[in-house]
């Protein structure tokens, strides 16, 4: 069975992470499956080929992580889980990346951002007034590309009681640099959070346990 080379691996806090970019096709990915079988019933549901690879790097990520396959619902949120309910997981996609995080007992949330100017433009739609004057006015692409992973990771977390960025969730200030972390707030219930970072030529990554 072929090889798959995973990006980076990491453990934090009792926490397994795994980032991964997928260069496969997804007959290539197919065949890293010992028991294609176990995941049949929803692949040949699938029509697109850019699914197809999400839906089989998301399954082979876990069971790296985990050391077995895995089955993955979605909840009322529409919030992946494992529907024997043994580990809290979160995933995230963003070009040909993916990174997947998982936590036996702590609820989990990530997100990966490949690099895009794009986000000069809306950043006024996930950012306050006060987070923009703090956080350089839109002007520094990296803290606006952190900004958005950090309130994406915590919707994950909280659910629709954080759909509205710019006025559920709010970031205070901080310095960028290579990896670090940041604090939070969930403004509905003043809960603060503190995630964590790492950002590389090729993406940001952002990941919270709670």
């Amino acid at each position: 069975m072929p090889t798959t080379n995973f990006n980076k691996q990491i453990s934090i806090n009792g926490a397994n992470l795994l980032v991964w970019e997928i260069d496969e096709s997804a007959d290539e990915l197919l065949k890293k499956f010992e028991q294609i079988d176990y995941y049949s019933d929803e692949y040949t549901k699938i029509i697109s080929e850019k699914r197809k690879r999400e839906f089989l790097g998301l399954r082979l990520a876990l069971k790296e992580l985990l050391g077995t396959n895995v089955m993955v619902s979605y909840d009322s949120n529409g919030k992946p889980c494992l529907t024997d309910n043994s580990f809290h997981i979160s995933i995230s996609h963003s070009g040909k990346w993916i990174a997947v995080m998982a936590h036996p007992t702590r609820v989990v949330g990530i997100d990966i951002e490949c690099p895009s100017d794009k986000i000069q433009k809306l950043y006024t739609r996930f950012l306050s007034k006060t987070e923009q004057e703090e956080l350089s006015q839109g002007k520094d692409l990296k803290q606006l590309q952190l900004a958005w992973s950090v309130k994406e990771a915590l919707y994950k977390i909280i659910g629709k009681e954080a759909v509205d960025f710019a006025k559920q969730l709010h970031i205070f200030p901080f310095e960028v640099k290579t990896e670090g972390e940041i604090n939070a707030k969930h403004v509905l219930t003043e809960k603060h959070y503190k995630l964590s970072y790492f950002q590389t030529d090729a993406y940001t990554l952002v990941y919270c346990l709670v």
